[in-house]
């Protein structure tokens, strides 16, 4: 269970950030998960094709910015790491000024296992940008609590509202990871005051009470979560996906 707290909150932020942006793709790639069994036959059968269209292109430097997120896409939800790494390298070379594939790139190293190079990479990113919350998760966990109580002092100068709650949320998320459960239930009901319509908390607060086997005040945050999680948000996949599945 533990394993799966750290992948369900911890690490949930870098598959929505993957999927997010994979979700904002040319169309060339089905969805294939309301598909029928021959459908999805047919539609793998397309993105098997497009995959190596595209990887034509790519290694011939004829592949538009389009063309190079549709492959990353694909790559990524085929479980091709390396690969996906190094097509997010060719839209660092054509976008140098687009922080999302850097970022992108630093998170699927450490899904790789690399992750010295992926500390690395969001060291460079977090001296460009000190307030991009989804560069913190790649750092050891002592040195980003204190890194994330510094960001939250500059977010509260400069009147950064919606960074200071982002990083607040991480900081909760650290405490679930080193099993300080009531202070992250504390952080993330001091969160719902502040923001009662956000999701987030009661997603994180229904996992850690699941966690706990209180069943009855996971559920009730679940309902809150599912009430208020908009339609379609990958975070609304990826509980339905995992959460339920270990429940």
């Amino acid at each position: 269970m533990k394993a799966f707290i750290a992948t369900a909150v911890a690490s949930g932020a870098m598959l929505c950030a993957l999927y997010c942006v994979s979700s904002q793709s040319v169309g060339a790639v089905p969805n294939l998960s309301t598909q029928t069994a021959e459908q999805e036959e047919k539609d793998s059968i397309i993105i098997e094709e497009t995959e190596r269209f595209l990887e034509g292109q790519f290694h011939s430097d004829q592949c538009e910015v389009e063309g190079l997120k549709t492959l990353m896409e694909i790559k990524v939800k085929n479980k091709k790491i390396p690969e996906a790494i190094e097509v997010l390298s060719k839209l660092t070379q054509v976008e140098p000024g687009e922080v999302e594939w850097p970022l992108m790139r630093s998170h699927l190293h450490a899904y790789n296992g690399d992750y010295e190079i992926a500390k690395n990479g969001f060291s460079e990113l977090l001296k460009i940008d000190p307030f991009r919350v989804e560069a913190y998760h790649g750092l050891d966990l002592g040195f980003i609590g204190k890194k994330i109580e510094e960001a939250i002092k500059l977010c509260k100068k400069e009147n950064k509202k919606s960074e200071s709650r982002d990083f607040k949320l991480l900081l909760a998320q650290i405490k679930i990871i080193e099993s300080r459960y009531d202070e992250a239930l504390k952080a993330y009901e001091e969160l719902v005051k502040e923001e009662p319509r956000d999701f987030r908390p009661y997603l994180c607060q229904g996992v850690i009470y699941t966690m706990l086997r209180k069943n009855k005040e996971a559920e009730r945050n679940f309902e809150k979560y599912r009430r208020l999680v908009p339609r379609g948000h990958p975070y609304a996949s990826y509980f339905n996906d995992n959460m339920m599945a270990n429940r």
